[in-house]
């Protein structure tokens, strides 16, 4: 098998070594756009295949790709260091399941992504069903040689009037072909189809067996939807969202059949944005902030920029990154991500920034009434912070362009890390 490993908007020559598996890649990505996605790959140069804003794994007959977040520097010290981080980012936004500590065992051997991703779904899944599988009662009905529950005395006279040794009852039976066990168990029969670790393949058969008295389910989105958590399954919910990104990821429609090609893709604006969010939010108290404080995607904080005027109904609605309250309940801090790459200083004195990002965060700033806003980028070698006020008579808003050094071990340097985020936020980390 086949496995290359690119960043974002790296150049994949078309060689007569490459070809078959980029044919393979191509019917894919088609596939994969047919379906309502954006293109993963451009296609249109006869040189080379470039990768887009997707980062993850596509697996196809023959190869994988793995396209890790563009962060660090060609190499390979850069793209095992992306990689850990794309997995921390993964973890922290629970795309994938794997606390620190299995993500530290992961990280010391050297495997494609994809094994990864499969090596930490096996090792929670199999720790979870020893700790105990899940269990429902159900009703049902039946002859029996003994009494069970209760006797049916009606049903019973009719039914069993020439069987005097049978018993028509109704009792509850605690079973464990459950909707989630169904899930975990399609989930991982997909998985060994797919892992070539000898490790991992051994963790999935001992998952399969674990669940042997449960029906082999071809799992559709609708299956999802009968799930219903409670204090005794919740521990599983990772387990089933991550198991939702696989059989969904297998074909970009949801009847596979014999097709062999998987992905786990995702946008890496998106990811970076609900990374820095949650990331805030779980270190909340090390910036001295109350988690109550942060709304992600302005939930409920959402505002209109206007209203139209002859019926008062609001146009154009306004959801930044992330709101931070001040003790009063008013807005204290804006903060709207980017994943941009900018340019250096000598280049541009304004980075590249785009006038858009900067009339958006102009557009929260007067709408919210918030005296500080930052528009947050990743950082690129040769670049500065910079800090403007907003030109106006009655306002003292500013916007301000910061960065976050990416090209660290995010897990291991965390300390550093959240130091510097408490900068831009001008906390103090603890």
């Amino acid at each position: 098998m086949r496995y290359l490993t690119v960043t974002e908007y790296e150049r994949i020559p078309r060689t007569e070594q490459n070809q078959k598996l980029l044919s393979r890649l191509q019917a894919f990505d088609e596939s994969w756009c047919g379906s309502g996605g954006e293109p993963i790959f451009d296609w249109h140069d006869r040189r080379f295949v470039r990768a887009r804003n997707y980062v993850g794994v596509i697996a196809v007959p023959g190869g994988a790709v793995e396209i890790l977040p563009k962060i660090d520097k060609q190499g390979e010290a850069g793209k095992t260091r992306a990689q850990h981080n794309l997995l921390y980012m993964l973890s922290m936004t629970r795309k994938i399941v794997g606390e620190d500590r299995d993500l530290a065992t992961i990280g010391t051997q050297k495997m494609p992504l994809l094994e990864q991703l499969i090596a930490l779904f096996a090792a929670r899944t199999l720790s979870e069903l020893k700790r105990g599988i899940d269990h429902t009662y159900v009703t049902q009905e039946d002859n029996l040689r003994c009494l069970k529950g209760k006797l049916l005395v009606g049903q019973h006279a009719v039914k069993n009037a020439l069987h005097r040794e049978q018993l028509y009852c109704r009792y509850d039976d605690f079973i464990s072909d459950t909707p989630i066990n169904r899930i975990l168990k399609a989930a991982s029969r997909r998985l060994l189809f797919i892992s070539k670790t000898a490790s991992a393949q051994k963790k999935l058969r001992e998952i399969i067996f674990f669940l042997d008295d449960v029906t082999d389910l071809e799992v559709a989105e609708h299956h999802f939807d009968d799930i219903h958590y409670n204090r005794n399954t919740e521990r599983f919910q990772p387990l089933i969202n991550f198991s939702l990104l696989v059989l969904k990821g297998m074909s970009p429609a949801w009847s596979l059949g014999k097709e062999t090609s998987f992905s786990l893709l995702f946008p890496m604006e998106e990811l970076f944005e609900e990374f820095i969010a949650r990331y805030i939010h779980r270190y909340a108290d090390q910036f001295g902030l109350s988690r109550e404080h942060i709304h992600a995607q302005a939930i409920g904080r959402r505002e209109w920029l206007l209203r139209r005027e002859h019926d008062s109904s609001g146009k154009f609605r306004l959801k930044p990154d992330l709101i931070i309250d001040g003790l009063d309940g008013s807005p204290q801090l804006i903060l709207d991500t980017k994943w941009k790459h900018l340019l250096s200083d000598a280049e541009d004195s304004k980075n590249g920034v785009s006038q858009a990002d900067i009339y958006q965060l102009y557009a929260y700033a007067h709408r919210y009434e918030c005296q500080d806003n930052i528009l947050l980028f990743p950082f690129v070698a040769g670049v500065s912070p910079k800090s403007y006020r907003i030109q106006g008579k009655y306002c003292s808003h500013r916007i301000r362009v910061e960065f976050v050094k990416l090209n660290r071990d995010l897990r291991t340097d965390g300390s550093a890390f959240r130091e510097e985020i408490g900068k831009v936020l001008g906390l103090a980390a603890a």
